[in-house]
């Protein structure tokens, strides 16, 4: 074996089995590294695969997150409710008529107007001339002011958090655009069989915390009951509910033609009402959305005590548990696991 041969057989038993010989016997020759277009797909699979595993968590995660936002405006809402009776000594009116009652366009003006004194609402309640009705001209820049505790996190939102356009429920003439939304409902009670002689409406006995105005403006029959006090709420504050979420119920259109608007104005006496159904039932044709409680959150919405306690209703909930639950004075007691 010749010098040549020699030195080849001695270079290739020196270099690594796994590595290629270098070419042309240049020293130091190392091959490129890199993925194979097979690796690659691979690695795109199971980013993939992780991506649809994950992300279902992070939903949850968020709306998680805002359920206990929404709860804790909820916990602001109470608070001032509970400012408010140690001011006055009784819980705001659900509904105030303002103006002459015998004015067709009259609007009523609503517990959380009321509230904002004692939720740091005062620049936008100074702003509020409770003698006028709430469309007067004086009256609309107050009432396009975003009020954060009274949104929902999860509810949806259009036209920058405005009600649309059109007549709101109550609300005659003037279009809701520019009035800024709402996404809780103060409760008067479950609701009952009297019945208004003048339009066939239920306009009976109240027994919830915060009350509505009874009969019509334009027939001068309005009658307002006199607000609640701590002391009319015999079945325990802990136990009645007073407030609870109605985002995302969708408009109703009345039969007279109004439109009760998605959530309505927070300035508006119409976000009181009485509980005919369960959590997000769909009512039957002839009945009103407002008259059931709506949320966005999986499952259930959340629902405010007069004690100023929030807790989480299940869809699952009976209509008459819910109706005994906004019951102030009906004997009923509704223990925590049947939510």
């Amino acid at each position: 074996m010749d010098l040549h041969h020699c030195c080849t057989l001695r270079a290739l038993r020196s270099f690594p089995p796994n590595r290629a010989a270098p070419r042309g016997g240049v020293r130091g020759w190392k091959p490129c590294d890199g993925f194979t277009l097979v690796e690659l797909l691979v690695v795109i699979a199971v980013i993939g695969v992780l991506v649809a595993l994950l992300l279902p968590a992070v939903q949850a995660a968020r709306e998680s997150a805002r359920r206990s936002s929404c709860q804790a405006n909820l916990k602001q809402v109470g608070l001032a409710l509970h400012n408010h009776v140690s001011a006055h000594s009784k819980f705001p009116p659900g509904k105030k008529w303002s103006g002459p009652r015998n004015e067709p366009t009259t609007y009523s003006i609503g517990w959380s107007a009321y509230l904002l004194d004692f939720a740091e609402g005062q620049a936008v309640s100074s702003k509020i001339d409770f003698t006028k009705p709430l469309a007067d001209p004086a009256n609309l820049p107050a009432t396009g002011a975003l009020i954060e505790i009274y949104l929902c996190p999860s509810a949806s939102r259009f036209q920058a958090n405005r009600t649309p356009g059109g007549r709101l429920f109550g609300l005659a003439p003037h279009p809701g655009d520019g009035m800024a939304c709402i996404d809780y409902l103060g409760l008067s009670g479950p609701k009952h069989d009297k019945k208004n002689p003048v339009d066939g409406m239920d306009y009976g006995r109240q027994r919830g915390v915060l009350l509505g105005t009874k009969g019509l403006p334009d027939e001068d029959t309005v009658i307002e009951p006199p607000a609640v006090t701590p002391a009319k709420i015999t079945d325990g504050m802990s136990h009645t509910a007073c407030v609870a979420e109605c985002s995302g119920r969708g408009a109703d259109v009345k039969k007279s033609g109004e439109v009760d608007a998605l959530n309505g104005a927070w300035a508006s006496g119409s976000n009181v009402t009485h509980i005919a159904g369960r959590v997000n039932d769909t009512p039957p044709p002839d009945a009103w959305k407002d008259e059931r409680i709506f949320s966005e959150h999986r499952g259930g919405a959340n629902l405010l005590m007069a004690g100023g306690s929030v807790r989480f209703l299940s869809e699952r909930v009976e209509a008459n548990v819910i109706r005994s639950l906004s019951s102030r004075d009906g004997g009923e007691t509704i223990d925590a696991s049947e939510l």
